[in-house]
């Protein structure tokens, strides 16, 4: 291998950890409950947790990218990811486990700014594909969780299985080419205010939330809707497993079409795919829309590496400030819509009007790329 596909590996075999980490203590719970005597409040502040790790270090992170090095950065993930899976393999108590749950969400929250950036790096010109390519380890890590379940009594084995790559990734960590620091770097939020104003980074914004807000509602409430409609939950189960696989060839296309065509362009065409495979997912009887769950899925998962690579070309070099309150403002918003969704059910809104509200917002991405792609008006003689 040459260094840069051994550099390249790294930050793939780690990315995968971190997608298994995010979410694997929800097909784990059923396993550790009767363990460690915990309910379903228990686990809600585990996620919570998870989540606040990931988006209070995605920011901390950022800011510890103008004196650490990206290298530094991902070895400390590195750290906090092997800490944090060896704590939950050797929890006694609910709070215990609550502290490597927690480690784990830091380990995203650090790793994600200096891996998106570094992976952008070793590829020049061909971004896009690099960053698709790379995120296949996040879906892979995804359904990797998913079959924890089948763990039985022997869940901590699975946590002591996966503390064994981040450990042995802090023993080594491959050299890569690191941007020059800024000797004199601007107030933080000077340069936040700079980067907001880029059209760009708008862009690349509005195409993360469209993608992002997709996977907490119309996908995350989607097993409810359809099991309230007579379909059985085993499929619906089946059809989001098989959209997350058709991801994985949609994001090669995608990476591919942004390097050739432009990351507006790409994004215009992906979220108006998500947008008319969605209208028949809720709008058709139910045992017939909820076969159109595999291209939906597969479809608006892919919509986040095309932004991701938008994110970094809106950037400069040292970017990892830029990355980290990107992330974290998306994962704040997306978390706020999921919550707004949530009070609207409690207080009776019919959870197709929601869904179909959530639809729009595909659409009106694809509106704004529209505009972003379409050329401008001749200049009046």
């Amino acid at each position: 291998m040459t260094p840069r596909q051994t550099t390249f590996a790294y930050l793939f075999t780690l990315y995968f950890i971190l997608g298994g980490a995010e979410t694997m203590m929800s097909p784990l719970f059923p396993l550790v409950q009767p363990d460690l005597d915990l309910t379903e409040s228990n686990l809600a502040a585990i996620l919570a947790a998870v989540s606040a790790g990931i988006a209070s270090f995605n920011v901390l992170g950022g800011i510890s990218s103008r004196r650490l090095s990206n290298r530094a950065l991902v070895r400390a993930s590195a750290v906090a990811l092997a800490t944090g899976m060896t704590l939950s393999a050797a929890a006694p108590s609910f709070w215990t486990l609550l502290l490597g749950q927690t480690l784990l969400g830091v380990a995203f929250g650090l790793y994600f700014p200096p891996g998106l950036a570094s992976v952008a790096r070793l590829y020049p010109g061909s971004e896009g594909k690099a960053i698709a390519v790379w995120g296949q380890a996040y879906s892979f890590g995804l359904a990797a969780a998913a079959l924890s379940v089948f763990a039985g009594a022997g869940w901590r084995w699975v946590y002591v299985g996966c503390a064994v790559p981040p450990l042995l990734a802090i023993a080594y960590v491959p050299r890569w080419v690191e941007p020059a620091g800024d000797r004199a770097p601007m107030p933080l939020l000077a340069q936040l205010v700079q980067y907001a104003r880029k059209h760009t980074y708008r862009l690349a914004f509005w195409a993360s939330f469209g993608g992002v807000s997709m996977h907490f509602v119309v996908i995350g409430f989607s097993p409810t809707f359809f099991e309230s409609r007579g379909v059985n939950l085993w499929l619906v189960g089946v059809l989001l497993a098989g959209g997350r696989l058709l991801s994985a060839p949609v994001k090669l296309v995608g990476g591919a079409l942004y390097d050739q065509r432009g990351g507006p362009w790409t994004a215009r065409l992906m979220t108006a795919t998500t947008f008319a495979f969605g209208l028949p997912l809720l709008l058709a009887p139910a045992k017939v829309g909820v076969w159109m769950l595999v291209p939906f899925v597969g479809m608006a998962v892919s919509v986040l590496p095309v932004a991701n690579a938008m994110l970094v070309a809106a950037l400069p070099a040292q970017s990892g400030w830029g990355i980290g309150t990107f992330r974290a403002a998306l994962l704040g918003s997306a978390a706020l819509l999921s919550a707004i969704v949530s009070g609207l059910l409690q207080l009776g809104a019919p959870l197709k009007t929601l869904m179909l509200i959530s639809l729009a917002l595909p659409a009106l991405v694809a509106a704004a790329m529209h505009r972003a792609v379409e050329p401008p008006a001749p200049a009046a003689p």
